[in-house]
């Protein structure tokens, strides 16, 4: 296993999205904290920027020699059921994925972001976090949502797939997927349906744990039950109550348990630092990377 730095520390810099020349100036602010890997955040609504600064993106990777685990496709209306905006979607998802083979990283991910038809009402734990309560229309039919989502999952896979691409969806406490059992089901059912259509890609989860820990699932039989499924695990703490994404000694969650689970079951990727919406955050960054290397060189 090793560690790599999450886009919660450019988000909790600057906001989300950050503007072009932040995210370019967080990725040299990480670079200069002695990361090697950095994960990524590309946003459908900054696409032509992105495209723009490839090459300045490339060229910092480079500097600091650092590599990219997973970019995660920021796109809140790809699960909409309006035919049009979910057209759009796949369409900059398509075109996100291809700085993405170009950046070097082996996976994309995405998140189960709450569409338009599902209106959030709470606030933001922290900053890019699902909202802590939503409002649904008399009109609203989930059997529908979910055959729409698992279409949206199966043709992002194959366009991910083309490009030798895993898709990771990640764990969140209050996305629209809120367990990880939802998860489970979702990914099985975008399986058999790129089956159906001769398709492939290879399909699995970022693992949050401060979100699993706050959707009080437990961490230790989530890692038995995801099992291969996990490509992808980010790290903060929280006490159970509510998904912050503190420090590490923060909370209460068993790091050294979750290491050690993990390596029992093969895991062998990346450890993200995924704190966010602390003090010195990139002090707190490097802190909770070296501690959880310790706990890789100890496992």
């Amino acid at each position: 296993m090793k560690v790599a730095c999450g886009y919660t520390i450019p988000i909790t810099l600057f906001g989300i999205p950050p503007s072009a020349e932040n995210h370019l100036r967080a990725m040299e602010i990480v670079g200069q904290a002695g990361f090697k890997a950095i994960e990524l955040e590309l946003y459908d609504e900054r696409l032509d920027e992105h495209r723009r600064d490839l090459d300045k993106m490339k060229a910092i990777l480079e500097r600091y020699g650092m590599a990219v685990p997973s970019v995660m496709t920021v796109e809140e209306k790809m699960f909409s059921l309006d035919p049009a905006l979910k057209q759009k979607a796949i369409q900059d998802f398509d075109a996100l994925t291809d700085l993405i083979v170009a950046l070097g990283s082996p996976m994309v991910s995405i998140c189960g972001y709450m569409p338009p038809e599902i209106r959030p009402q709470g606030t933001e734990l922290y900053v890019g976090g699902p909202p802590t309560a939503v409002s649904v229309g008399d009109d609203f039919s989930w059997s529908e949502f979910w055959d729409n989502a698992v279409d949206v999952v199966a043709q992002c896979a194959a366009i991910a797939g083309r490009k030798g691409l895993a898709l990771l969806i990640e764990t969140r406490a209050n996305d629209i997927f809120s367990s990880t059992d939802a998860l489970v089901n979702l990914i099985r059912e975008a399986q058999s349906l790129l089956a159906a259509r001769g398709q492939t890609c290879d399909l699995g989860v970022i693992l949050d744990v401060a979100h699993v820990h706050a959707g009080k699932e437990y961490l230790a039989l989530v890692i038995r039950k995801l099992g291969s499924l996990i490509k992808l695990v980010h790290l903060s703490d929280n006490d159970g109550t509510n998904a912050y994404h503190y420090s590490p000694g923060q909370g209460n969650i068993d790091f050294p348990a979750v290491v050690r689970d993990l390596k029992r079951i093969g895991y062998d990727g990346y450890l993200v630092v995924d704190t966010s919406g602390v003090p010195n955050i990139v002090a707190e960054a490097v802190r909770a990377r070296d501690y959880y290397q310790s706990l890789i060189d100890q496992a």
